[in-house]
Order: structure tokens, then sequence, then C-alpha cells
């Protein structure tokens, strides 16, 4: 299947809103692991260690079946429905390392 690598840019000031909405994002995310289908995930702080700093975003490299598919996933995801993800770019990825 494709794989996708996502950047999320935050919305300055969503902090409050991020970590608020933070259970369902990740609750959707680990669906994605257990169906084997997130490669990786993480947010990009502006101060490691400090999540009250705010966020400059997330980085996610998934596996959909095709980029519509990953569309539909995007329309319900809650950063993105919360106003917490201004933006979200997304370009398909091709894994070289590390194999397996």
């Amino acid at each position: 299947m494709p794989l996708f690598v996502l950047t999320c840019t935050d919305i300055e000031g969503t902090v409050e809103k991020r970590l608020e909405t933070r259970p369902q994002h990740i609750e959707r995310l680990q669906q994605l692991d257990n169906e084997g289908r997130l490669i990786v995930a993480g947010a990009m702080p502006k101060e490691p260690g400090n999540p009250q700093a705010g966020f400059y975003g997330s980085t996610m490299i998934v596996d959909f079946e095709s980029r519509e598919a990953l569309d539909a996933w995007l329309q319900e995801e809650p950063f993105l429905k919360e106003g917490v993800y201004g933006h979200i770019d997304v370009k398909p990825f091709n894994k070289a390392f590390p194999k397996g």
C-alpha cells in the first residue's frame, strides 16, 4: 500500500485545545497502529519537555490504500476538526530504511 508523509501545522495559540483534544487524536492513531498502518507519528514541540510552550505541529507517516482513503480519514481528524491544525501537507513517501 502507498505510504504518505503528513506535515501538520498548528494554528498559533491552540495549545490548550491541542492538549484537550489529544486523547481523541491518540485513539485514532492507536487504531491505525493496531492495523499496522502507522509507520511513525509525533508532535513537534517548540520546547521539548514543556507542552505549555506550544507546538509547531505534527508529522506522521501512514499507510493507506489511496490518497482518497487518506483524505476521508483526515476529515475525521480531531485536531483538524477542533481547529488545532491550520494546514496538513500530504506527500507520497517511498520508504528505503530501515529495511524489513
